[in-house]
């Protein structure tokens, strides 16, 4: 792209919050703040190998800004964070890296127009299996622009016509650059005040920077129904999709959704799962909550290519088991299936996590997880299971700074012995918030 998708960012809201904000703002929901944290680490295995282990103290300075603001005209939320990691005895070379997202919205459900703007930075591994090194990992840049129409044609029928325009960016790997250019067109019918039906069709054209033969179009009908009550609300989406492209032809493939959220005060419930066609350079950003599971499910691939995604989840949190704790069980399970390059992947993942508030400023906690992961082609078939258990303390003083105590243990078994490879990491986080 010529021009930063940060900085196209930073102009777009910066312009519609100048339009938007003199007018009946809501002071209850606005929230701006920043802090800074230093963290220092302790590692037996920095290199993350099976043999000639090194023992290294890692530091780790960072900043986080963040902002949530709403009135009657846009609502934002954004959050970053930028980090720096630094090896005693230069095991790796130091990198700074950022990670976030800003969701921002001009217009209200009851306006005629409105313009969505979403942007993401993302931190991912290179290629599916890779350990996690600094030179094994990349950074993913999502930018997309969405303007909208919609009009009221009968007293429960809604018109809504979308133009969509994103960006993809990798900070290494720059031959899985995309761009998409689409538009969907819909009727949204209510039943009731909390049920709606809506039925749209889809296309966009996709292209890539450096890979213009795996360019393709994507078409897509589809059919949804929500509804929203007090405690619970789902979607149900299901349709078909067709990809048009000149190395694959023409393929049709059924495309589903399902998302169930469930709060009952003290217990939430998320249920998910869908299909859909995507390529390794969007991938997919899975729901699963960051650190939680480690190697996480988005599409990772050291080629650019076509993949029909199946994406299952669930997410339950619990305060219920006694007044002073939070308890917390997860779990996602994908299949990969690339549509030109001779290789199949399935991946699973679950976790687990309890934490006890010792006192109004002390917490105490432990989370465990697991992560297999299958890839199959036809030159090589690699299996590996990633196990992690952390301990930690937490402490938060009245003036903003907070201390973190902690402990992991990694282990990681693999058909191939020299993928195999234990660590054990504590250390201490100091932060402070603004």
């Amino acid at each position: 792209m010529k021009k930063s998708p940060i900085a196209i960012l930073a102009a777009s809201c910066a312009s519609a919050v100048a339009f938007a904000a003199p007018a009946n703002t809501n002071k209850a929901g606005s929230d701006f703040g920043a802090s800074v944290f230093v963290s220092a680490q302790q590692t037996d295995n920095a290199l993350k190998s099976k043999e000639d282990k090194i023992s290294e103290l890692q530091n780790q300075l960072g900043a986080t800004v963040f902002a949530a603001y709403e009135n009657d005209y846009i609502a934002l939320n954004s959050d970053y964070s930028l980090s720096e990691m630094r090896y005693e005895k230069d095991s790796q070379q130091a990198r700074t890296s950022t990670v976030g997202r800003t969701d921002f919205t001009l217009g209200k459900p009851h306006h005629s127009f409105d313009l969505n703007i979403s942007h993401s930075l993302q931190k991912l591994p290179k290629f599916s299996g890779a350990l996690d090194l600094e030179e094994n990992n990349d950074e993913k840049q999502v930018l997309s622009v969405q303007p909208g129409f919609r009009t009221r044609i009968t007293p429960v029928d809604n018109f809504f016509i979308n133009a969509t325009a994103t960006e993809v960016e990798y900070r290494f790997e720059e031959q899985k650059n995309s761009s998409r250019r689409g538009g969907t067109v819909g009727l949204v019918h209510g039943f009731s005040a909390v049920d709606s039906l809506t039925v749209y069709v889809s296309q966009t054209d996709i292209t890539f920077d450096f890979n213009p033969d795996v360019d393709y179009k994507q078409t897509m009908a589809v059919v949804a129904f929500d509804t929203r009550l007090r405690k619970i609300n789902y979607r149900i989406e299901a349709g078909q999709s067709r990809t048009d492209s000149s190395r694959l032809g023409v393929s049709d493939d059924p495309y589903y959704v399902f998302q169930l959220n469930y709060d009952a005060g003290y217990n939430q419930l998320t249920f998910a799962f869908n299909q859909q066609v995507t390529d390794s350079s969007r991938g997919f950003d899975a729901g699963t909550m960051p650190g939680e599971i480690a190697s996480g499910s988005d599409v990772t691939a050291d080629q650019v290519d076509q993949v029909l995604l199946r994406h299952a989840e669930l997410r339950w949190s619990s305060g219920a088991l006694c007044g002073r704790c939070d308890f917390y069980i997860s779990a996602y399970r994908d299949e990969h299936e690339y549509q030109s390059l001779d290789r199949n992947e399935e991946r699973f993942g679950a976790a687990l996590g309890l934490n006890y508030q010792l006192s109004r400023n002390a917490r105490v906690g432990a989370n465990i997880s697991r992560a297999d992961q299958d890839l199959m082609s036809s030159i090589n078939q690699n299996k590996y299971t990633l196990d992690q258990l952390t301990a930690y303390y937490n402490y938060s003083f009245v003036n903003g700074l907070n201390i973190r105590l902690f402990a992991t243990e990694y282990k990681r078994s693999a058909e191939a012995s020299i993928d195999e490879y234990s660590e054990l990491r504590a250390g201490i986080t100091v932060g402070y918030r603004f």
